[in-house]
């Protein structure tokens, strides 16, 4: 009778630790899954625009452009290519000139950039204006006020700096826009622009985040219920 019951106190304790060996695997392998999980995470979240990174590039480069109103020259998508006309050169060579005040230039961002400098290259004698699309108000704002550069020579000349095509224009304040439009406001009547650069960073998107809901949900499943386990 004692030795039987010497088995079933062994039989019981062995059963025991069979299931507490059995509860350290499980944990070992939710514990797995939960540092995989939360790594596809952070690479997902990594992966999002302007989520992973916060530098700063000309967001304008090989945009979509559209000329409205009576606008002559090269095709449009030139104002961002990237590239400027050496300085002096003619107002009509190799550029997208017009004449008056109502015809523009507009550039499709393709998504929401936070901008903060921007460089211009236009005829040297006339003022114009970088209009931004307000997401928020749907209006079209001040960006940037482009003075006249009669006093810096003749034919194209960059602002900031005509002799730096580099030297960027900082804004006052940040801009957040997905569009831009390009207008002349005085001057000789005769005006033209070879290119346009904008400066920034994409706007993280936070509903893209809903994306990963079910997997950070999951895993704040998994630590509760770990913890839970360890705390028996």
């Amino acid at each position: 009778m004692k030795h039987m019951v010497v088995q079933e106190i062994l039989f019981g304790k062995n059963l025991k630790q069979a299931e507490e060996r059995k509860e350290e695997v499980v944990d070992m392998k939710k514990r797995k899954v939960c540092r995989w999980l939360g790594a596809l995470v952070v690479l997902a979240v990594l992966c999002l625009p302007g989520m992973g990174s916060s530098a700063e590039v000309n967001v304008a480069l090989n945009k979509a452009v559209t000329l409205h109103g009576t606008m002559y020259g090269v095709a449009g998508s030139t104002l961002t290519d990237g590239i400027f006309r050496p300085r002096g050169t003619s107002w009509t060579n190799g550029t997208v000139y017009w004449n008056g005040t109502s015809s523009y230039a507009e550039i499709d961002l393709d998504g929401a950039y936070v901008i903060k400098s921007m460089i211009a290259q236009a005829d040297d004698n006339d003022a114009y204006l970088v209009q931004y699309h307000n997401i928020q108000t749907n209006a079209w704002e001040t960006a940037w006020n482009v003075p006249n550069y009669d006093a810096y020579g003749a034919g194209m000349q960059t602002r900031p700096n005509p002799a730096d095509d580099t030297q960027k224009f900082v804004l006052s304040s940040s801009i957040t826009t997905d569009a831009l439009r390009f207008y002349a406001i005085s001057g000789d009547n005769s005006y033209s622009v070879s290119e346009i650069q904008a400066y920034g960073s994409a706007v993280p998107l936070p509903g893209a985040l809903w994306l990963f809901a079910p997997g950070l949900a999951a895993l704040a499943g998994f630590r509760k219920k770990l913890a839970g386990n360890r705390s028996r």
